[in-house]
């Protein structure tokens, strides 16, 4: 008799139906003063089109998902060639509770540019993300902007 191991168990628990991503123009982004808040140079993309998402490709992406999904979060610089990295260090709620407070707040994994969390609750949330740039230089930037979640179906 085999036994299926314990750490694939816990991973597929926390296989993603909902995948949202985001590029960075990195280049853009560190060439910002140091407190300037920008109004692009930040890409979101999600696989959740065919449910009602919108704003794709656009710093505040409005996310459709069902409850109880796993949501994905993952970053990337679009020109892998400079050197930058971005990890993400945070996202929180503004307003709404969708993650369910402690229960589905996303959460970093071993890898620092990939958070998952879950939709615990139906409704509608704003959540800020916030990602630490560091530049071919090893500057560190922090950028935060404020997209939005909302379950459907039930």
């Amino acid at each position: 008799m085999s036994h299926t191991p314990k750490v694939q168990l816990i991973k597929a628990t926390q296989t993603p139906q909902t995948t949202i991503g985001i590029a960075l123009d990195t280049a853009y982004l560190t060439s910002l003063s140091p407190g300037t808040q920008p109004s692009t140079g930040i890409y979101m993309i999600d696989n959740r089109l065919n449910i009602g998402s919108y704003n794709e490709g656009q710093m505040e992406l409005y996310t459709f998902c069902y409850p109880g999904d796993n949501v994905s979060f993952y970053a990337q610089p679009i020109d892998t060639q400079r050197g930058d990295s971005v990890s993400i260090i945070g996202i929180n709620v503004s307003y709404g509770n969708v993650f369910g407070g402690s229960l589905g707040a996303p959460q970093p994994t071993d890898n620092a540019a990939y958070w998952i969390g879950r939709a615990i609750n139906s409704g509608r949330q704003t959540y800020q993300v916030q990602v630490l740039i560091t530049d071919e230089n090893h500057n560190v930037y922090v950028i935060n902007w404020d997209p939005f979640i909302q379950t459907v179906g039930s």
